[in-house]
């Protein structure tokens, strides 16, 4: 998982290229519409010439974006105002890993946890898989 600025659009390729042992230029980052198969839109996907480089998120907060990787387990991130609330961060990062997204039935099965974000904000990460799952932070 990374912090950084929303406009940083290397953010996620550096961050799985880091994953792997790999330069971020032997990866391919794009999206993907699970609902319409659309590449302009949809969740985010990075590639290791035709093999997938794991499961990546990615959320943006006005100029605060934080991504997350898993080279192992679907993976879904989300980053709000406070406001927004805990449940709804939880929500939507549970979406995000499910591929679901927010408008479907909420994988509630799903473990989430709170991440410590910058002030004004809260985020969460959900990972569809058992637990002990551990964050590292790069």
């Amino acid at each position: 998982m990374a912090w950084g600025r929303s406009t940083d659009a290397m953010l996620l390729s550096r961050l799985v290229a880091n994953g792997l042992g790999v330069e971020v230029a032997d990866l391919v980052e794009g999206r993907l519409c699970p609902a319409c198969g659309a590449s302009d839109h949809g969740r985010p996907s990075v590639r290791r010439g035709t093999a997938s480089a794991g499961w990546v998120s990615l959320s943006r907060k006005g100029d605060v974006a934080v991504v997350a990787w898993s080279p192992d387990a679907p993976v879904g991130v989300d980053v709000d105002d406070t406001a927004a609330g805990e449940e709804w961060v939880r929500r939507e990062a549970r979406g995000k890993a499910d591929g679901s997204g927010i408008t479907g039935a909420d994988p509630a099965h799903l473990v989430t946890r709170l991440l410590t974000a910058p002030e004004g904000l809260v985020a969460a990460l959900a990972v569809d898989a058992p637990e002990p799952w551990s964050i590292t932070l790069t």
